[in-house]
């Protein structure tokens, strides 16, 4: 269902049909256990498939757990970002 959003999503908005990109399924991959935090889990998942060739999906499942801390991290860096464009912006 899911995908069958996205390719109609997509369709419009890029050039290349999305229906020849490969789906991968993986294994215990961690799950969100809430509505609230499928944005922090988009983050992450970004944040782990980005920084690696290969990610220890096992390791990474407690994130449920950890959530409090990386909605602080994500806090944090949003404001330090914002802070230096204010500098930038200054000088």
């Amino acid at each position: 269902m899911q995908v069958r959003c996205l390719y109609e999503d997509a369709s419009d908005a890029l050039q290349e049909a999305i229906t020849h990109w490969p789906i991968n399924d993986v294994d215990d991959l961690p799950q969100q256990d809430n509505g609230n935090d499928c944005g922090v889990f988009v983050m992450k998942f970004m944040e782990a498939v980005l920084s690696t060739k290969t990610v220890a999906w096992k390791e990474l499942k407690n994130w449920c757990e950890e959530m409090p801390t990386f909605r602080a991290e994500i806090t944090a860096n949003i404001f330090r970002a914002f802070s230096n464009v204010i500098e930038s912006n200054d000088n």
